[in-house]
């Protein structure tokens, strides 16, 4: 007989941090914040090796101004989770870190930085409402807390190596991040396939759900 499906929420806690929905999400969460630190802590040089340098830094202005906008994306995140679900909410996620990628590297001009800046407000607040949120569609109350937590650390850890591709651009490439930022830009391919694992298994836990609701149904009298 096939071994019953038991939802992640019933297991116990080491096992739950063990699912594959959960180490998706953490691997996905990972590199993503690591993406997003890596964008605000070298936006200045970024900017200055373009030539904002000779505009009093205008345009580095208008990005500081520009990130804490993310809020305006709250009513799409929300109209996304409602069609496409957290998979392709993180979907969207993965789509708009390769579109403001592509901008960094394929144009030198400042003027079409800003584009990549407002898509960049987009990124940031759809990365962190969508895995967020996300946490309690499959994890038990009682680890949430902690959950977040491993999701913060994991970040934490892959930004390290942030240091070592700020070290190449500066002092190798002499302040030129296209190479960073271009493989910066390749590694959202990977989480396309992070984002779809998370969406079969939370798929997964609601046909357990609506399998358990309609046996109840049927053993009522």
């Amino acid at each position: 007989p096939p071994i019953p499906y038991v939802l992640v929420a019933d297991r116990p806690a080491l096992e739950q941090f063990r699912s594959g929905q959960f180490l998706a999400l953490a691997s996905f969460f990972a590199f993503h914040q690591s993406r997003n630190l890596w964008v605000l802590t070298t936006s200045r040089d970024f900017l200055a090796f373009l030539g904002d340098d000779e505009t009093g830094n205008a345009y580095l202005a208008a990005f500081t101004l520009l990130t804490p906008a993310s809020v305006v994306g709250l009513p799409f995140i929300d109209a996304i989770l409602r069609r496409y679900g957290y998979s392709g909410a993180l979907q969207f996620v993965n789509a708009l870190g390769m579109v403001q990628g592509i901008i960094q590297v394929a144009s030198g001009n400042l003027n079409v930085q800003i584009l990549g800046f407002v898509v960049y407000t987009f990124y940031r607040c759809f990365l962190f409402s969508a895995s967020f949120s996300c946490l309690p569609e499959f994890l038990g109350p009682d680890v949430l807390g902690r959950g977040y937590g491993l999701l913060i650390l994991a970040g934490g850890i892959c930004s390290l190596s942030n240091l070592v591709l700020a070290n190449v651009a500066v002092q190798r490439l002499g302040g030129n991040f296209f190479v960073p930022n271009l493989i910066y830009t390749i590694l959202c391919l990977p989480c396309v396939f992070l984002a779809a694992r998370l969406g079969r298994g939370l798929r997964r836990e609601r046909e357990e759900i609506s399998r358990r609701s309609s046996s109840k149904e049927i053993g009522s009298p």
